[in-house]
């Protein structure tokens, strides 16, 4: 009961979230809302695929499928994102803090090599640490700045936040619990979906600076 609702509500939230930025790509035919429909678009199939999986056949997905293939599309998109978002010069600057990115995904990227799929794990960890490097970056660039390019902070914080999530949720799926209330898989998903959705507004103010 716990994983349905978990799965439904991500799956309503995303859908919520990627007819938001279409109408915000409607009106102003900002291409970082494009980019932002897409990312909550392919998001939202994935979990729809993986929540009808789980209704018609009561348990979830065990090897390399669908929704799998979709959330990589994703993050493709989110980090297009990010690159449409930043300026020449962020693009140029340079931080030590980004090696913060390996050094904190590395380890948990052994262990799904190890428990899972070897090939949706290195592209989608490879994805994501590309996403989390260039939004570190991005944050540290922004809060040297003043004025509106200070308010890109937002956009950074979100995107990380979600990667910090994705791999928290990775990891606690490798040592699963149950299928109740006390999995912390659970409760990371609920955060993760949240999160999700803060993107939205994040974005907004982003592409306002």
């Amino acid at each position: 009961m716990i994983e349905l609702l978990d799965n439904f509500s991500q799956f309503l939230v995303t859908l919520l979230a990627t007819i938001g930025a279409g109408i915000l790509f409607y009106k102003s035919r900002v291409q970082a809302y494009l980019l932002l429909t897409c990312f909550f678009g392919t998001f939202m199939l994935g979990t729809l695929y993986w929540t009808l999986h789980f209704l018609l056949f009561n348990y979830t997905p065990q090897i390399f499928y669908v929704s799998e293939f979709v959330w990589i599309a994703s993050y493709m998109f989110l980090l297009t994102l990010g690159y449409t978002l930043s300026t020449p010069d962020e693009r140029k600057f340079r931080h030590p803090a980004v090696w913060l990115v390996p050094i904190f995904c590395i380890p948990q990227l052994i262990l799904y090599l190890l428990r899972g799929d070897i090939l949706f794990n290195l592209l989608i960890c490879g994805l994501t640490m590309a996403v989390a490097w260039y939004s570190t970056r991005g944050l540290v660039y922004a809060r040297r700045q003043s004025g509106k390019l200070r308010a890109m902070k937002f956009f950074h914080i979100a995107v990380l936040r979600i990667i910090i999530l994705e791999y928290c949720l990775w990891t606690s799926s490798c040592f699963w619990i149950s299928d109740t209330y006390t999995n912390p898989y659970f409760w990371i998903d609920f955060l993760l979906t949240a999160s999700l959705f803060a993107l939205l507004p994040a974005t907004k103010k982003a592409v306002s600076t």
